[in-house]
């Protein structure tokens, strides 16, 4: 385990920037500031200054710092992708053009398929070719290279490189990347034989494509933080989190910027899962609400599913991520009519600038404008009252924008606004539990986020689950799963072969390779990473492969096919509800993680402060159905087991809603943990049936 150091995470989101510091002595401290959507660097060091100025020190004490972004998700939204030249094998110039007959609907003729993000003009076929076990075909043509890349010159801000089966044997790839990088010195070129060392030649080439578009405005951000914090005196290491939940250091993420496509929303589920563990809830569903959207994710057996291919905008990527599932449903998310007469909330959203109408800039309805006309909110303001709220602009925004549509008041309106967007977190975390095979009733809720514990019960009595958990900072949970997640990098290729007739040697050869990748991405010499080794199978014939876990050291020999196939086997009966028993089995692609410890994780749960005696008040309220409510107000501090609801429990950086008909039943340093009561009669696993 690392020793102790004082290291410091930043989560930047859509509508606020969180801070945590966790000393050297095991002392945290938090901070929170709007995020500078213009300029996101001014918010991270406002957050980080706010820290330093709470605990006395200095950016020069600082050994580490810690980053969540979004700046690859928000460009992935908007569609602010850097030019991309493209080289791939002649003959496979349509590649991004052509695509796969895969679609959300096979036979709607009027549905379009996403704009390929390199146009068919700046692509170059170069003469060459790779067999698929990595023979040379056709050598590479150095001259081909050289030409295209000239014709590239002035048309491109980076460069991708796709070679047929390159993952094989990246010799073209490599030096292919050495000439272009001759000819257009200061392009950046991205390989797919590091991108995405995978088969299925689409997705690999969607990925690296994907890839080269991000990494001339990733990179200059990186930079231009890093440069920032050194500029404060700040010499210790600065590291990004991944898809993965792990933290790698800038350098390796500045070059792969398509691995933080779930940069911040991958630390929630990694501080979900700790968290659970130390509540003994190993089976949770994970609710983040913030200001811009909701993520939420299943935690099955203490760990976040984990998925190695997605989808962005429309196309399919290579990428092993940790499963979140994004909705537009946020704080800031916008409350409207549309022209058929029904409600909407979200996507659109009015983020951190200019914000809810309760800020004092727009005109439109959010959804923490309707949660302040229902008095869910301290009208007094947010953060501490460092955010100034006019509550009268909030009612006036839900009665122009979505009462005098509905013909309705504005209680009726904004409790509307609020049913919505509950339905829309449900039916997303049914999709990631039932709509997986999951029974949904043997989780526990944990909620986070600036919004979450405003929407948590209503979320789980429309599941049917009893038990939700609201961390001791769910503002900052994301931030603090920056602080708990370890270094961690993820190595894969592929390498099909019938299962039985594996060339060891060969195979040898690939994980040393891959474990070579892994601890030179990670570390410093410090600490020896930890290795783990998966392996993708599937019966022979199939299009689709299961991630089978092998060795926690990267071990693997003949004395382990039978037991790494039986594992297969059952995991394939647990998916489908089948085996095939006489059907062999295919390795596909090989997968090693390196893992180094970053931070002890004992102080979760350190504070074991009393309760305080701190005074309470009386709020007049409605609930999101219209019914008057009087809720208990208290201090978040002052929260003892046994209060029961209508209440409102109030912090700094949320609040957190609890109706009628639930309880807190626990209260600690890790969060408080509220619970159905028995009364109300909801269907729910017995806590010892959840595994």
């Amino acid at each position: 385990m690392t020793a102790r150091r004082h290291v410091i995470a930043v989560d930047i989101g859509g509508t606020h920037t969180d801070a945590a510091l966790l000393t050297a002595a095991g002392d945290l401290h938090v901070h929170k500031v709007r995020s500078t959507p213009a300029d996101p660097g001014i918010a991270l060091i406002t957050a980080i200054d706010g820290l330093l100025a709470a605990s006395g020190l200095a950016f020069a004490d600082i050994a580490a710092v810690a980053h969540g972004t979004t700046i690859a998700t928000n460009a992935v939204i908007l569609g602010d992708f850097a030019r991309v030249g493209m080289l791939v094998s002649a003959g496979f110039e349509d590649i991004l053009e052509i695509g796969t007959q895969q679609r959300p609907d096979l036979y709607d003729p009027w549905r379009g398929k996403p704009a390929p993000i390199v146009p068919r003009a700046r692509v170059h076929g170069i003469a060459e070719r790779v067999a698929s076990d990595g023979a040379v075909v056709v050598a590479l043509d150095e001259d081909q290279v050289r030409a295209a890349a000239r014709a590239l010159a002035s048309e491109v801000d980076a460069v991708a490189i796709v070679f047929l089966f390159s993952f094989a044997d990246p010799t073209h790839e490599r030096r292919a990347a050495e000439l272009v990088r001759e000819e257009l010195p200061g392009i950046p070129v991205t390989i797919s034989s590091v991108v995405a060392p995978e088969f299925r030649e689409y997705p690999r080439a969607v990925t690296t494509a994907l890839n080269a578009a991000l990494l001339p405005r990733s990179g200059g951000y990186i930079d231009r933080l890093d440069a920032r914090l050194r500029d404060r005196g700040f010499a210790g290491a600065f590291q990004l989190m991944t898809s993965t939940g792990g933290v790698v250091p800038a350098s390796v993420a500045k070059e792969i910027p398509v691995s933080l496509l779930v940069s911040g929303p991958a630390a929630g589920a990694v501080a979900a899962a700790e968290l659970g563990r130390r509540l003994g809830e190993r089976d949770l569903v994970m609710l983040d609400v913030g200001g811009t959207s909701a993520d939420v994710a299943l935690i099955e057996a203490g760990q976040p599913h984990r998925r190695y291919r997605g989808e962005v905008a429309g196309m399919p990527v290579a990428l092993p991520q940790l499963d979140v599932l994004p909705i537009g449903a946020g704080g800031g998310s916008l409350a409207r009519v549309d022209d058929f007469g029904a409600l909407r909330v979200g996507p659109d959203s009015a983020g951190a600038d200019p914000g809810p109408a309760a800020y004092g800039v727009a005109e439109t309805a959010a959804l923490t404008d309707a949660h302040i006309v229902l008095g869910s909110i301290d009208p007094g303001g947010l953060l501490g009252g460092r955010l100034p709220l006019q509550p009268e602009r909030s009612r006036a925004a839900i009665e122009r924008h979505v009462a005098a549509h509905l013909g309705v008041g504005a209680e009726a309106a904004a409790g509307a606004a609020v049913r919505i967007a509950d339905g829309k977190m449900a039916d997303a975390l049914r999709l990631v539990t039932v709509g997986r095979g999951f029974d949904v009733r043997r989780c526990a809720l944990i909620a986070f986020g600036g919004a979450g514990p405003l929407h948590a019960c209503a979320i789980a009595d429309d599941l049917g689950i009893g038990r939700v958990i609201v961390p001791r900072y769910p503002g900052l949970t994301s931030a603090l799963g920056l602080l708990m997640g370890d270094g961690s990098h993820e190595l894969r290729r592929t390498y099909v072969a019938p299962f039985r007739a594996i060339d060891h040697d060969r195979l040898d050869v690939i994980i040393g390779e891959l474990i070579r990748e892994g601890t030179d991405a990670l570390g410093d010499g410090a600490e020896a990473p930890t290795l783990s080794l998966d392996l993708d199978l599937r019966f022979a014939g199939q299009a689709y492969e299961l991630t089978v876990p092998v060795s926690e050291d990267c071990s693997f020999g003949p004395d382990d096919l039978d037991r790494v196939e039986g594992a297969f086997r059952a995991a394939h009966e647990s998916a489908y509800g089948h085996s095939w028993p006489h059907s062999p089995v295919e390795l596909v692609t090989v997968r090693v993680r390196a893992r180094v410890s970053r931070v002890a994780v004992d102080w979760i749960g350190g504070d074991t402060r009393a309760p305080i005696d701190a005074p309470e008040s009386i709020r007049r309220g409605w609930t999101s159905s219209g019914q008057p409510v009087d809720y208990r107000v208290l201090d978040r501090a002052a929260v003892t087991v046994g209060l029961a609801g209508p209440a409102l429990i109030q912090q700094t950086d949320t609040t957190t809603l609890i109706p009628h008909g639930w309880w807190v039943a626990r209260v600690d340093g890790v969060g408080m943990v509220l619970e159905r009561m028995p009364e109300q009669g909801a269907e729910r696993m017995p806590q010892g049936d959840r595994s």
